[in-house]
């Protein structure tokens, strides 16, 4: 479906807009139901492929925000019923994701990661037979059940294997990306535990140039425009290895460029670029998210001058932030009561009327999400 003729040309602030339709932030009134937040959170998960989600809370929000009149208890009955869940499926880091997608993410990732691991591994003291002693005592205690980290490390250490020192951490990492255990239910505000066998689909996912064609077509769709080089950096693998089912995967899409480069997204995506869409939407993002993350590139989100107030010492702590048009201009915290949250937001710029009341509005979602 790609273009022939040259890409259009667009600025880094359509970037951004263009960016806040194809991760589902911008109201149905302004882009239409196709591109407008899902129906349900299993489907916002399924359209966005992946959603960093290594703090638990702001990975709920994620989904929360993708989702029409999304709520708190909504997320966590989509991770109840087993539709989505939440593991480790790329870059060492836990991502909610579709069940059906987990082995997909895991056929591709697994090996890489836990190479890359191994070194801290050996630090810990962590040997092929310690992981089958904790994969035994695992395979035991969860059939039909689930279990706390807490309750999984009890486990560990009557099984006479240490958790001290991340340890533990470890352990449940590389019985994960091993398929053994995925992270299924809430209790309260943490999450069990469960045998990867009983709570995924069966069936091996796909592999190889197909997964990554798959995926490269997901990714396009959900978080573009992109290029080959933000998707082999989202999915933590070579250029190489991508380039190939990347462009395939491509030719599907439609063309814009920025600075010379070459950029694809959906066509539904590119046609927001022809009108003033999203140019004044206000959301309030949790920390961690896609908009800001899912991207090497962190400055189409986070303007250079605010960087280091999004992300203090740029030490990868990214903090909860407030966008225009898909640009950070500011940062929030919740507060209050569990049962009445309260968001407070923290402006880096004067914001018109219009933006200001988009603000207010962004900061009471946030907070309807936590009450629902």
């Amino acid at each position: 479906m790609g273009s022939s003729s040259a890409p259009r040309g667009i600025r880094t602030t359509t970037l951004a807009r263009l960016r806040l339709a194809a991760q589902g932030l911008l109201p149905v009134a302004s882009v239409g139901e196709r591109l407008g937040p899902a129906a349900d959170p299993a489907a916002a998960v399924r359209r966005m492929a992946a959603l960093q989600s290594q703090d638990l809370q702001s990975g709920l929000l994620a989904v929360g925000l993708r989702t029409r009149a999304g709520t708190a208890s909504g997320v966590a009955a989509s991770l109840a019923s087993g539709a989505v869940v939440r593991t480790w499926t790329m870059r060492g880091t836990l991502f909610t994701v579709a069940a059906e997608d987990v082995r997909t993410f895991l056929g591709l990732a697994a090996e890489r990661v836990m190479r890359l691991a191994s070194a801290r591994h050996r630090e810990l003291g962590i040997s092929e037979e310690d992981v089958a002693v904790v994969r035994k005592a695992a395979e035991e205690r969860l059939p039909g059940r689930g279990m706390t980290r807490a309750e999984l490390f009890d486990v560990f250490e009557a099984a006479g294997q240490p958790t001290a020192s991340q340890r533990g951490i470890h352990l449940i990492s590389i019985l994960s990306h091993r398929l053994v255990l995925v992270q299924g239910s809430l209790r309260g505000r943490q999450q069990e535990f469960r045998l990867a066998d009983e709570w995924l689909p069966p069936g091996p996912g796909l592999a190889g140039d197909d997964a990554l064609e798959h995926l490269a077509a997901r990714y396009i769709a959900s978080h573009g425009p992109v290029d080959e080089r933000d998707f082999a950096w989202w999915l933590g693998q070579p250029l190489g290895a991508v380039r190939g089912p990347f462009a395939a995967a491509a030719a599907r899409f439609e063309t814009v460029a920025l600075d010379g480069r070459t950029l694809w997204c959906a066509p539904e995506v590119a046609t927001v670029a022809d009108s003033r869409a999203g140019a004044r939407a206000v959301v309030a993002l949790p920390a961690f998210d896609e908009l800001a993350i899912g991207y090497p590139d962190r400055s189409v989100a986070i303007p250079d001058d605010y960087l280091q107030r999004i992300i203090p010492g740029t030490n990868g702590v990214f903090k909860a932030m407030v966008a225009v048009g898909g640009r950070a201009v500011g940062t929030w915290t919740k507060g209050g009561r569990a049962s009445a949250p309260r968001v407070e937001l923290e402006l880096f710029e004067p914001l018109g009327p219009a933006a200001s009341a988009g603000a207010a509005r962004a900061a009471a979602r946030i907070e309807a999400f936590w009450a629902g």
